[in-house]
C-alpha cells in the first residue's frame, strides 16, 4: 500500500510554508510559476485515479451476510485500514483542491482576465468552476485562514469549516481560529467523529468574550470549551444543562465560563425537568406490544437511565473517591461511566431529525 504524508502532500499542493505567513494577502500564496510549470490537468487527475490502486482487490474482499454481526477477521481489519486510508487520502486531496481553485480565482480577479470575454467576475467564475460568485468570493476571502490552518494543523479544512472559523478569526484573531479547528479536530477524534462546522460553531460560541493573550493560556480556554460542549470528561446525564446540551444548542452561552455554567446548572440529586416532562413519566410506558420494536427499544433505554441518573449522584461519586484503597478501580470505572454516557449522548445528538 503507498505510503501517504499529509505535510508533504500539503507542501507540494501548496508550495513552501513560508509563502504563507499570517498577512491577510499574503497568505494565499505565490505558486504562479509552479502551476504554469507544473503537470497538464489528465496527468493530475490521473495520480489521483492511482490512489484506487492502493485498494485490496474486491475479489479478495470477502461477502458476509446482511444479518452478520461477528467481530472483523484480521484479514477484514488489514483490508479496512488499507482502504480507509486510501479514502482519507482522497478526501484529502479534494478538500486541497478546492483551495487551490480559490488560489486560482484570486490571481484572475486581481488581473481582471476575464475583462475581455465576460461581463463580470462572477460569470466567468460561472463559466469556469460551475459555481456561483457569492461561493467564489467565499473561498477567495476564506483561502488565507484555510490555508494557514491546512499547514499548521496538516489537516485541510472544509469551506464549511472554514466560514465557522473565520467568525473565531473576527473576533479573536487567526491564531485562536487555527487552535479551535485543530482541538475540536483531536477531541472529535477521541469520540470516533470528524470536527463538522455544526461542532465547530457549538464551540465558538461556546468561548467566553475574550481569551488570554497567550497561545498556551488561550489553547487551554479552548481546549476546555471543546471539550464541555462535544461532551468529553463531563457524564451528560447529571444536570439540567448537560440534559439539554446539543451540538446545535451549546451547554451555556458564548459569555459564561465553566464556573457559572456549574453555580447554574441544578443539582443531579433531583431529578432535572427535561426527564420530569418525558423521561420520568415514560417510567409507565405502555407495553411493547403496542409500540413500534424500535421506539419501545429507546423507550426502555430511556426508563433505564432515568434509574441510572437517579442513582448515581455526585454523593455516590464523593463516597467511592473518598476511600484511597479503592483510588484505582474508582478511577477506571469512572473513566468507563465517561465513555459509555458520551457515546450514548453523541449517537443521539447525530440521530436523525423530525
Amino acid at each position: 500500500m503507498p505510503s501517504y504524508d499529509a505535510t508533504e502532500a500539503l507542501d507540494d499542493l501548496f508550495g513552501d510554508s513560508e509563502s504563507y505567513s499570517s498577512d491577510g494577502g499574503d497568505a494565499v500564496g505565490t505558486r504562479t510559476e509552479a502551476i504554469l510549470d507544473g503537470p497538464a490537468p489528465a496527468a493530475s487527475i490521473d495520480a489521483v485515479l492511482r490512489l484506487a490502486d492502493g485498494l485490496p482487490s474486491l475479489d479478495d474482499v470477502q461477502a458476509v451476510d446482511e444479518h452478520d454481526t461477528s467481530e472483523l477477521t484480521e484479514t477484514e481489519l488489514r483490508q479496512k485500514e488499507q482502504t480507509e486510508t486510501v479514502i482519507s487520502t482522497a478526501l484529502a486531496a479534494g478538500d486541497a483542491a478546492v483551495w487551490v481553485i480559490a488560489q486560482g480565482l484570486e490571481r484572475a480577479a486581481k488581473g481582471r482576465w476575464w475583462r475581455r470575454t465576460h461581463t463580470s467576475l462572477g460569470s466567468y467564475v460561472e463559466a469556469k468552476i460551475g459555481r456561483s460568485a457569492v461561493y467564489a468570493r467565499q473561498l477567495r476571502r476564506n483561502a488565507p485562514l484555510a490555508l494557514e490552518t491546512a499547514h499548521r494543523t496538516g489537516t485541510v479544512p472544509k469551506p464549511s469549516q472554514v466560514k465557522v472559523t473565520s467568525k473565531t478569526e473576527e473576533q479573536y484573531g487567526r491564531d485562536a481560529a487555527v487552535t479551535l479547528y485543530e482541538v475540536v479536530r483531536d477531541v472529535s477524534s477521541e469520540l470516533g467523529t470528524h470536527p463538522t462546522a455544526d461542532s465547530l460553531m457549538a464551540v465558538h460560541k461556546s468561548l467566553p468574550r475574550q481569551l488570554p493573550e497567550g497561545p498556551e493560556q488561550q489553547r487551554e480556554v479552548i481546549v476546555e470549551a471543546t471539550r464541555r460542549t462535544l461532551g468529553v470528561g463531563t457524564p451528560p446525564f447529571e444536570s439540567d444543562s448537560n440534559e439539554s446540551a446539543s451540538i446545535e444548542a451549546p451547554p451555556f452561552e458564548s459569555d459564561s465560563n465553566s464556573d457559572a455554567s456549574a453555580e447554574t446548572s441544578s443539582s443531579d440529586e433531583e431529578p432535572t425537568e427535561a426527564s420530569k416532562s418525558f423521561g420520568e413519566a415514560e417510567d409507565d410506558i405502555e407495553d411493547a406490544e403496542i409500540v413500534p420494536e424500535h421506539l419501545a427499544t429507546l423507550k426502555d433505554a430511556l426508563r433505564t437511565l432515568n434509574a441510572v441518573n437517579r442513582a448515581v449522584t455526585k454523593g455516590v461519586f464523593a463516597q467511592a473517591a473518598a476511600n484511597p484503597d479503592d483510588a484505582s478501580e474508582y478511577a477506571e470505572v469512572r473513566q468507563a461511566i465517561i465513555a459509555k454516557t458520551t457515546a450514548i449522548r453523541n449517537k443521539a445528538l447525530h440521530a436523525p431529525k423530525v
